[in-house]
Formats: C-alpha cells, structure tokens, sequence
C-alpha cells in the first residue's frame, strides 16, 4: 500500500508518497501558506488530487497541540489561523476520511521508538530544538500524550523558577534556536539578520571564543532540562533531533555541561544517556505514518 504523508514546517510543506515499510518513493515540498486557513486547506487539497488514485490515506505532522478531550487545535503555533479549530474535520473536508494528525514532535518521538534511536528502550524521550523545544516520552512503543495532549511540551517548562510567570524564561524561549543567534550576534554586535543557526556553528567549530562561550551558556540551559527531565521520568536515552542536532559540536558541549551538573551531585545517581535522532529530517514524515498505522489498526 501507498500512502501520502506531511510535515507542515513554518516555511514548508514537505510531502512524500511513502509506502508500508517508510520507503520514501518521492518527496517534495510547496511553501507552508500563512495567511487563512482556507489557503492551507486548498495547499493540502491540491497536493492530495495528484495522489487520490494511488493511496490508501493521508498522514501529518502538524505543529501544535490538538486538545484530546474537545478535538481542537488549542495550541497553534505558527499557524495561527489554525486556533480553535477542528483541524482533522476540515482537512477531511477537502480530502479523504482515511486521515491522521498527530504533533510533530511527537511524530519524530514516535518515528525513533518505532524505527530510530529509541526502538527497544523500556523508556526514552526526544527533544526536538528548534524555533523552541518539541519533545515527547515514551514508554515502551508508545509517545506519552498526557490527558489532553500536552505531555511533552517541553517549551512550556520553567527554566527559572523564581520567574515563572510568562513565556521569556520558559525553556523553549531559552533553548531556541533563535535564542543561541540572538546571542551570538549580541556578543559580537552583529545584526542578528547577518546570523543563522549555520553561521554559528561555523564560528563554534572554527574555535570562535565568542560563539564557544555562547554555545556553553546554550548548552547549560539545555543540560538544566535535560536533567530534569531525567529526574522525572528516568529514561534510557534522551535523543536530540532538529537541523543543530547534526553538529558534533553541540553533542560535545552539551555532555560537557550534563557532566558538570552530574559531578556537582554528591550522590551517585543514573546518568542519561544522550543520542542523536536517526532519521533527522525525514522523522517526522515517517513517524505520521506510523501514527496513521496505529490508529488505523485500532
């Protein structure tokens, strides 16, 4: 069996016609409309046209959280025409009963668990960095989504807790992307518009002093999660993904700075282990469709 599957990025539709064993037998993007909800509707519609004759069904990963309890898009993220909405009622709409949405983090957790760097763990986790922290547990081969959806909403926790109140020290706001060029450009008095994720971590691995000690204070604010996420769910391994993930670099600090936090403790407690992502880029399509299977089987 065929079937067409979607990663909704802020800038991109990536689709793929995919087949049972997550071979991707062609792939492509269109650009993520931003402007009403009726342009991403004919977006996804006209791309499903071309395929209708050749698949069983369509599979997503949206950004955002779909409340479990009232079927509504509560959390948009980028796509804030999506608000309020019953986001899987309107794409069937223009589509095809035969289709599932699922948050996009939770589609690379369950993407790893299921073929990835999480497969066989009793307990594991992802965090995606990106424009925040997308993230997710699972416990044996299933994602934690919580009573409502909201488990693994990693950018909502506090990272100082003595100043919890609104989104500017919650973890997704300090452990962005956008947060490490942001710094990196204030340091050397760049515009931040001269910087992107790239550009930084070509002065990291070029031993750039400023942009090492930009990354330490990154990956300070990272390991601080990380660790409590450890404390409260105990995993095997907590995989890394999102497009920073593929810098060594970023691996080399960030266990630099679990180290440190570990070595301060007086006590012998488990270490984590921290992994890459397998399927970078491509997690997110393939785990859709493996959400679409499970719930299809149900």
């Amino acid at each position: 069996m065929k079937y067409l599957v979607f990663d909704v990025g802020g800038s991109a539709i990536k689709y793929a016609l995919m087949n049972d064993v997550y071979e991707l037998l062609e792939k492509d993007s269109v650009p993520t409309p931003l402007d009403a909800l009726d342009s991403f509707k004919k977006a996804i519609h006209d791309i499903y046209v071309k395929y209708q004759d050749e698949v069983e069904g369509i599979a997503i990963s949206l950004p955002g959280m779909i409340n479990k309890k009232t079927n509504k898009m509560q959390i948009p993220g980028f796509l804030l025409y999506n608000d309020g909405v019953d986001i899987e009622a309107e794409l069937k709409s223009v589509t095809t009963n035969q289709l599932t949405i699922a948050n996009d983090a939770k589609c690379a957790a369950l993407c790893e668990v299921t073929l990835g760097s999480l497969k066989d763990t009793g307990v594991g986790a992802v965090c995606i960095i990106g424009s925040g922290i997308g993230g997710a547990v699972t416990i044996g081969n299933n994602v934690l989504t919580g009573v409502h959806g909201f488990a693994g909403e990693f950018s909502y926790l506090s990272s100082d807790w003595k100043n919890c109140c609104g989104f500017n020290e919650k973890w997704g706001a300090v452990n962005s992307v956008y947060a490490l060029i942001a710094n990196v450009a204030a340091k050397k008095q760049l515009d931040k518009d001269q910087l992107d994720g790239k550009a930084v971590f070509e002065l990291c691995n070029q031993k750039d002093e400023v942009a090492l000690s930009c990354l330490k204070e990154f990956t300070d604010y990272l390991a601080a999660g990380l660790y409590n996420l450890q404390a409260c769910v105990d995993p095997e391994k907590i995989a890394i993904g999102g497009g920073i993930s593929k810098q060594p670099i970023l691996f080399e600090y960030i266990q630099k700075s679990l180290d440190e936090i570990y070595a301060a403790i007086p006590f012998n407690i488990p270490r984590v282990q921290i992994v890459n992502c397998k399927y970078f880029n491509d997690s997110n399509l393939m785990g859709a469709l493996a959400n679409y299977k499970l719930i299809m089987k149900e």
